[in-house]
């Protein structure tokens, strides 16, 4: 029993600590990898969902620049060459009605929630936004195609947008139980100034739930694998190595002791092993040919 228990603590011991150092390390490095593949993924998404964006933006621009240059009979030339001059979306867009169709259209487009953010100098001239219900300090909120966009914006998150040198800026929001991304993308006027922002709301792939699902499942697989693992080395350690040392062992005591007529077969032994067993066996004849 006590040779057992020493070749367990010899050999079976480090060997199981050895696998479950080795193992630990894979699922932490296989954990990591994960997180980064769906990371860079949340990435391209983003880039993915602000250059659809922006495509449909040039396409409704040059839409809505189509109708407002149609002449109309009240139409003086003047107006139809301003007209002419204008080419930014919200120079072009009727705010009071053209906003939520166009929004619309984006959001099926990039499967997330887009709304609009205008300063306030950018409405001196349509008069039909001025009693707009959402307000952020000198930023208005004509339409959010989520319902209430104070959920997830705010006047502070604008201002750092506005500082950002990037061509777009990227909030995270917890709001629902759920994570989101907020990305502002600049809104230019014909002349090239930064006159609000197209806001996208994209729900994070990378969230605590996942996270912990994540983890949760590479545990029990790293789990599972360990335990297939060392019940293999176990019955391996037993069958091939421990129970054919404690028979050599037991062996070897009792041809100390002068019991040399049974002769030693591990059915078992294999390498080395069966190696000392043909030399203990040959011991044994030797010894019993000299006590006869």
């Amino acid at each position: 029993m006590k040779i057992e228990l020493g070749l367990r603590a010899g050999v079976a011991i480090p060997l199981l600590a050895t696998l479950i150092l080795g193992m630990s390390i894979l699922v932490v490095f296989n954990y990591i990898t994960q997180v980064n593949i769906i990371k860079e993924q949340e990435s391209r998404s983003i880039e993915e969902a602000v250059r659809t964006t922006e495509v449909f933006l040039d396409t409704l621009t040059f839409y809505h620049k189509q109708i407002s240059q149609q002449p109309s009979k009240t139409t003086t030339a003047q107006e139809t060459a301003t007209a002419k001059e204008k080419t930014s979306y919200i120079d072009n867009v009727d705010l009071s009605r053209g906003l939520e169709t166009d929004l619309k259209q984006i959001q099926k487009a990039i499967n997330a929630n887009v709304g609009i953010l205008l300063n306030k100098e950018s409405l001196i001239n349509k008069p039909e936004m001025k009693d707009i219900k959402y307000t952020f300090g000198e930023w208005v909120a004509p339409y959010f195609t989520g319902g209430d966009p104070k959920f997830f914006i705010s006047e502070e998150v604008i201002k750092r947008a506005s500082q950002s040198k990037e061509r777009y800026y990227v909030d995270k929001k917890l709001q629902f139980g759920k994570e989101f991304f907020v990305i502002y993308s600049p809104l230019k006027d014909s002349l090239g100034k930064n006159i609000g922002y197209i806001y996208i709301v994209k729900e994070r792939i990378l969230n605590p739930m996942s996270v912990f699902t994540m983890l949760g499942i590479n545990i029990f697989v790293y789990i599972v694998i360990l335990v297939l693992i060392a019940l293999l080395i176990g019955y391996g350690m037993h069958k091939y190595v421990i129970d054919p040392l404690v028979e050599l062992t037991k062996s070897a005591d009792e041809i100390s002791m002068g019991k040399t007529g049974e002769k030693i077969d591990i059915k078992n032994a294999r390498g080395e092993i069966a190696v000392l067993a043909k030399s203990i066996e040959r011991m044994r004849i030797t010894m019993k040919k000299l006590l006869e």
